[in-house]
């Protein structure tokens, strides 16, 4: 049974912040969150790290393949994320009507029917309601809505509008609604202070009429939790129904787990609430357990900018230290002097705007310049992604990207991921034999990419190899 929280005052006082956690408290911390999830004799443990403060570490020898630990997610909601479906109930996750899919409360949250009047439900809508949610139909289309207040637009034509601003921030809110121990693991993680987490917040704010901007603790508060968040959420695919969605979870001991480029763990999720972590390699007693907080298939720059970015910490390992990957060469641009064909790769390792040199010819460009090619390359191909179908995506990959972006680039490795995505999710059925070779082709590429990368029993090898659903 949640408790009841009428005032920002009690909010804060229920938050009850203690950051000094020291190891022995986080484990304690852990070990309840876990709960009867939590093996007997656990073959990890939380210790310190040299990479980060503080990770997880094997207690014995971890086979690959063999299960590490599984948890459920903290807390979750939805990613509200551009060009997500928002009419998305925010408690079961099943998709709505495209019409008329509002919480009949008036906390403008999508929730379906069952779900409206539910425990779960019930306190964050009497929040959004006290801090008086502003019509969003009315703020960006006041005709319509005084027309459909006054009766003269037709029922079908009414619908509702949903502010990812505001839907964004219900994860944050419902962090204030959990049990004390809960709350204190939350308090005990670790936050980056990025400026932009707070006009996060500014911005949802604007979305209410009485939102308590004023209420300094309140507000340094939510800006903490909204920093756990940023900084230790994961995005996990859900599906309700025949609907996907991703859902934003928090898995603390999954999020404890440092960085590698090409880590000796990998963890999937099981309908957006339950993480499953494995080891991708053999792990030596005392070996750090890694994971990777970005795509294990990106090119080290890409890593590199994303990492830096979100992250704010550049990695040292031996993948981003070789400027080929193991000689994937992910990275690698077609030379543009004439008569060359070579692949150009970026010289040095250390910095996010390296020169590039090319294989064959050896000469050296600048990084605007090949950075151009790169974005060109990204542009072209996501944009086909994005208004292609899937036949029409190999015949884009297969004939027309050989001219301008090389086989082993990390952007057309992407859009063949993706081939196999949709071709796997529409089924085989849809598909000539000579379309479902060329997915075999490309699952067979990517697979000897990983292999290279050294990647092991990686999720993604799984799930290309339909291992996992």
């Amino acid at each position: 049974m949640t408790e009841r929280i009428n005032t920002t005052a009690a909010m804060i006082a229920h938050m009850a912040p203690s950051r000094n956690t020291t190891p022995e408290q986080l484990a304690r911390l852990i070990d309840v969150h876990l709960g009867e999830l939590r093996e007997e004799l656990p073959n990890w443990m939380l210790a310190p790290s040299p990479v980060a403060g503080r990770g997880v570490f094997a207690t014995r020898h971890i086979a690959a393949g063999e299960q590490i630990f599984r948890e459920r997610a903290l807390v979750v909601g939805p990613t509200a994320r551009k060009g997500s479906q928002l009419n998305t109930c925010v408690c079961c996750h099943r998709l709505l009507a495209a019409k008329r899919f509002l919480c009949p409360h008036h906390c403008t949250l999508p929730v379906c029917a069952d779900c409206a009047d539910s425990e779960a439900h019930r306190n964050e809508c009497a929040h959004f309601q006290r801090w008086l949610p502003k019509d969003l139909v009315e703020e960006i289309a006041p005709a319509t809505a005084a027309a459909a207040a006054a009766g003269t637009t037709p029922a079908a034509e009414q619908t509702d509008a949903v502010n990812p601003l505001s839907l964004r921030i219900l994860t944050a809110v419902r962090v204030f609604y959990l049990s004390k121990e809960q709350r204190a693991l939350v308090d005990a993680m670790q936050a980056n202070a990025e400026r932009g987490y707070r006009q996060e917040i500014i911005k949802a704010a604007q979305c209410f009429r009485k939102f308590p901007t004023t209420d300094k603790p309140f507000m340094d508060q939510l800006f903490r939790v909204v920093g756990v968040l940023n900084t230790n959420a994961f995005e996990a695919p859900c599906r309700v129904d025949g609907h996907e969605t991703l859902l934003r979870g928090l898995f603390p001991l999954t999020a404890i787990m440092n960085h590698e480029c090409t880590p000796n763990a990998s963890h999937y999720f099981e309908n957006g609430r339950l993480a499953v972590v494995r080891a991708a390699r053999d792990i030596p007693k005392g070996g750090e357990i890694t994971t990777t907080y970005t795509k294990i298939l990106w090119s080290n720059l890409t890593r590199g900018i994303f990492l830096k970015m979100t992250k704010y910490f550049v990695c040292n390992c031996d993948r981003c230290n070789d400027n080929s990957e193991n000689g994937t060469y992910l990275s690698a641009l077609f030379c543009r002097e004439q008569g060359c064909k070579g692949l150009v790769i970026p010289v040095q390792t250390k910095t996010l705007q390296p020169d590039w040199r090319c294989l064959s010819c050896e000469n050296v460009f600048p990084h605007a310049k090949m950075a151009r090619y790169q974005d060109f390359a990204l542009n072209t191909i996501n944009n086909r992604i994005n208004t292609c179908s899937v036949r029409d995506m190999i015949h884009f990959i297969n004939e027309l990207c050989p001219r301008f972006c090389p086989p082993s680039n990390y952007v057309l490795i992407e859009a063949k991921l993706n081939v196999i995505w949709r071709m796997t999710r529409l089924g085989a059925e849809q598909y000539n034999p000579d379309e479902i070779a060329i997915k075999d082709r490309y699952r067979e590429e990517i697979l000897a990419i990983l292999h290279k990368l050294g990647a092991g029993e990686c999720t993604l090898k799984k799930l290309i190899n339909e291992e996992i659903q």
